[in-house]
């Protein structure tokens, strides 16, 4: 999981940071750049959400396998007790990351729309990029502790079948 997860957050900061560039380097008049920023901004959206909607994903269904591995190889109950943690640090700081690529993208269609002030739309979008950037670093961890217990997981139950199997 960690080599997918190091490319789709860096897809991820990839089409911020893109939409961004392009928002910074022309206005919403711009016959070019007014509609590709739109574009753009209105994909990075979507790949953010997708990312962190695909971390959680990955926290339920390794939960499961792992309780699922306890009941059947009747291991120690305690082991499925981390994933509970994992996923209390990642989930918030997904939802933080999400929320805070809406309410910039809300932002801007604000400053189309209604003529607010475009430097709250602009903040919005520079903190979007950090706090994906942390959020990115937080569920990184939790996904490679997550994956170590799964290992450990695994040898337990290469450790049962090794004694039946002599």
């Amino acid at each position: 999981m960690i080599p997918l997860f190091i490319t789709l957050t860096a897809i991820n900061l990839l089409c911020l940071g893109t939409a961004a560039t392009v928002g910074y380097l022309g206005t919403s008049s711009d016959p070019w750049f007014g509609p590709w920023h739109t574009i753009t901004g209105v994909m990075a959206t979507m790949t953010c959400c997708a990312v962190h909607c695909i971390v959680f994903t990955y926290f339920m269904a390794t939960a499961k396998w792992v309780q699922h591995a306890v009941n059947v190889k009747r291991l120690d109950p305690n082991l499925a007790g981390p994933t509970r943690s994992f996923r209390a640090q990642a989930f918030p700081a997904a939802l933080l990351a999400i929320g805070i690529v809406f309410a910039t993208a809300i932002l801007g269609a604000a400053h189309e729309n209604y003529a607010i002030n475009r430097h709250w739309h602009e903040l919005m979008a520079l903190a979007s990029l950090v706090v994906n950037g942390g959020v990115g670093w937080i569920e990184y961890r939790a996904i490679a502790r997550n994956g170590r217990l799964i290992d450990d997981v695994l040898e337990r139950i290469q450790q049962q079948k090794a004694p039946a199997a002599a």
